[in-house]
């Protein structure tokens, strides 16, 4: 556990777009440390290595959130994913999402005090300028990133319908092989209990899915709930944005899109 104090979430926003213009990482970060906005280059170096430790945490600039930014997503797409990378990258703020967050949903809010409480269980020797930057960078990011709203010392948040193409690029990086999985396995991650989708809705972005060949099957019979991934993830954004200017590509967003959906996965 490690404290949570530089967000970055407007620069990442506003820089990670560029990131496709780069042949490597190296050449990427040289250009967020001469364009981040603070006067000292120590300064942006390192905030620069905070960007890149996060959203290219394997050192391959050659990846597929890379091949995302170079469809020119717009802002809203990308918000999802840049909480997704934050949390990935910052443990207190999965235990912010999961143990805090998630479990308050049926109240839909809480407040400064019971944030502040709760990150001081896991680092209670952080110091009052240490805690009071956590504090700013969690409000942050579900503020800005479209999370939750806050008003005040709250966070309001709810369970929600997403977009499709935040939701492809998450779902390809939690399941990023080809395999059988569970719907326990989607509803009990980060699709869920981190960015707080709605489960029918994730539920129907199933069926997108496979409509455009990057799931296989889909079984909602009896007791057994799966699906079968057949790309990776690379493969499947590849799929998806080689369709997607096709305007014949239809994605199901609507309850009426599914009035087949049992009969279907009961024929399939």
């Amino acid at each position: 556990m490690r404290v949570f104090a530089n967000d970055e979430i407007a620069n990442s926003l506003l820089l990670l777009p560029k990131a496709p213009s780069f042949t490597n990482l190296e050449d990427y970060k040289n250009y967020l440390i001469s364009n981040l906005p603070y006067n000292s280059e120590e300064t942006r170096r390192r905030r620069a290595n905070y960007i890149v430790d996060r959203f290219y945490s394997t050192g391959k600039f050659k990846s597929p959130l890379t091949l995302f930014l170079s469809h020119e997503p717009q802002d809203n797409a990308l918000k999802p994913i840049v909480f997704y990378h934050i949390l990935k990258s910052e443990p207190i703020a999965i235990k912010v999402a999961e143990e805090l967050v998630y479990p308050l949903l049926p109240i839909g809010r809480t407040n400064r005090d019971q944030v502040k409480d709760f990150v001081l269980k896991y680092l209670p020797e952080a110091s009052d300028s240490s805690l009071k930057n956590m504090l700013r960078a969690i409000f942050y990011s579900y503020n800005l990133l479209g999370i939750g709203n806050v008003a005040g010392e709250t966070i309001r948040f709810q369970l929600r319908p997403g977009e499709f193409e935040p939701f492809l690029y998450v779902f390809t990086s939690e399941f990023s092989e080809p395999g059988i999985y569970t719907f326990d396995q989607l509803y009990q991650g980060p699709l869920h209990r981190w960015l707080l989708w709605d489960r029918e809705w994730l539920r129907r972005q199933l069926y997108n899915l496979r409509d455009l060949g990057i799931i296989s099957k889909i079984s909602e019979i009896d007791n057994v709930k799966q699906f079968t991934v057949s790309l990776d993830q690379t493969a499947a954004l590849q799929e998806y944005f080689s369709k997607s200017k096709d305007k014949a590509l239809f994605l199901r967003e609507k309850p009426e899109d599914f009035s087949d959906t049992q009969q279907e996965s009961a024929e399939s």
